[in-house]
């Protein structure tokens, strides 16, 4: 049996395993060699694979477009047979042994190097930390969830008191002010880049599940978009081939029982809880700065603002776009964008109020 050791960053801003092996380059080769082992490297980095391949070690070097993949072993060992790395079955699932470079250097209890909301440097961090400690890394004291990223899925309410086991590179912390929605449809779209096409429910069910939210986030949501990703879930989950369709359906699943009244107040109040999706903000004037001086009408070309000189200008939310344009002419701080919390206007142009 022989022992493949992956180097391929899951994400390609997380390389967390190149930065352990860079840490001691001839010790990792020393260590290959003498373990007979063979290792998966970006293509992007021929010293590295040179310097394996020149102590005998067998080098794949793979395409660094994608990350999930090569922590797969069915799809490792399609790698090395000078196949397309397309998965055939859940990790575990191979003869060969796959390993991840950082595990393999450092050891699997060791401290875990961790990229903390996008940050351009890794965190050292232990292997079983408490949700307040990765809180506390990413310097938000608002949080009100933390997700791991592949392979674990886990999406963990910040209020949790257990420890969580690291096992990803990438930890994200969402405040007060992440739309759940909007996040979960980022996260449908990476994994939705990394699926093979090889099932249905793995490569089509991440389709469905970010076009719905899609939906939800674009003011497109309908009645019981909610409950369909709920139901969708559970069957991509047992019914995916590999793991990048079943962590998702973990994700997802996770996501709706922890925020699904945050997911569903999108089409069912017509309003983004946390105030951040585009679609949900509004414009507003506000009547203790308006001097009525018509910039905003005249800047407005779809007709949506009401108003004439020395009157306090009102936008019709029935006809505004979310186009910005008189944000940009108001010279005066008087037009405003909304998110879940609207200031008050009146519903037609008033005198303005004069300075005293």
């Amino acid at each position: 049996m022989a022992l493949t050791i992956n180097f391929m960053p899951a994400y390609a801003q997380a390389p967390a395993a190149l930065a352990a092996l860079r840490a001691d380059v001839d010790a990792a080769v020393a260590k290959a060699a003498a373990e007979g082992a063979r290792v998966v490297l970006p293509a992007g980095e021929p010293e590295l694979c040179d310097a394996f391949e020149a102590a005998g070690v067998a080098v794949a070097r793979a395409d660094a477009s994608f990350g999930y993949v090569y922590g797969n072993d069915t799809a490792a060992a399609r790698l090395f047979a000078g196949e397309k790395p397309i998965p055939s079955a859940v990790t575990g699932s191979a003869a060969d042994a796959l390993v991840g470079g950082e595990a393999w250097l450092r050891g699997k209890d060791a401290p875990k190097l961790v990229y903390v909301n996008g940050a351009t440097e890794p965190v050292e961090l232990p292997a079983k930390v408490s949700v307040a400690e990765l809180a506390k890394a990413a310097g938000i004291e608002d949080a009100k969830a933390v997700h791991l990223g592949f392979p674990q899925g886990d999406m963990v309410a910040a209020s949790s008191e257990g420890d969580v086991l690291l096992a990803s590179d990438v930890v994200r912390v969402f405040g007060a002010d992440c739309c759940m929605a909007d996040e979960l449809l980022r996260i449908c779209r990476e994994y939705r880049h990394e699926t093979c096409g090889r099932c249905v429910f793995g490569h089509e069910g991440s389709y469905q599940m970010a076009t719905i939210l899609e939906d939800v986030c674009h003011k497109r949501g309908k009645s019981g978009d909610l409950e369909l990703l709920q139901d969708l879930a559970p069957m991509m989950e047992e019914q995916s081939l590999c793991e990048v369709g079943r962590v998702l359906a973990k994700t997802v699943r996770e996501t709706c029982a922890l925020f699904g009244d945050e997911i569903s107040a999108h089409y069912a109040r017509k309003v983004c809880p946390a105030g951040a999706c585009d679609a949900y903000k509004t414009f507003h004037i506000l009547v203790s700065k308006c001097t009525g001086c018509g910039d905003c009408l005249d800047a407005c070309e779809d007709g949506a603002i009401m108003g004439k000189a020395n009157f306090v200008h009102v936008i019709d939310q029935r006809k505004c776009t979310q186009c910005g344009r008189c944000l940009d002419a108001c010279g005066e701080g008087a037009v405003v964008k909304a998110g879940a919390k609207k200031p008050k206007t009146p519903p037609r142009p008033i005198p303005v109020r004069r300075k005293k």
